[in-house]
């Protein structure tokens, strides 16, 4: 990890800018200390472009449910209306 103060990035931005393509780039101001990571864009699985489907975490955890449901490790109830009665007391 390279570590530069504030004034050494602002002299010199690009540079830090693309050697955080490759490492971890942190610049720190006073006690303050903050990390340049480079972001690979992900595309949003949502038609609608809710946001929620925008964050790879989210995605990841759907893809790992469902592999789950299909190796029959995850258990799941279907909602029946007797059960939605006896559950919620509709």
């Amino acid at each position: 990890m390279t570590t530069v103060n504030s004034r050494v990035f602002s002299a010199n931005p690009i540079h830090y800018l693309n050697l955080a393509r490759n490492e971890s780039v942190a610049v720190k101001r006073g006690n303050t200390t903050f990390k340049i990571m480079l972001e690979t864009p992900f595309e949003n699985i949502s038609p609608s472009g809710d946001p929620f489907w925008g964050d790879p975490r989210n995605v990841a955890e759907l893809e790992r449910r469902l592999k789950l449901r299909e190796e029959g490790k995850m258990n799941f109830t279907r909602m029946t209306p007797e059960l939605k009665k006896e559950l919620l007391g509709l």
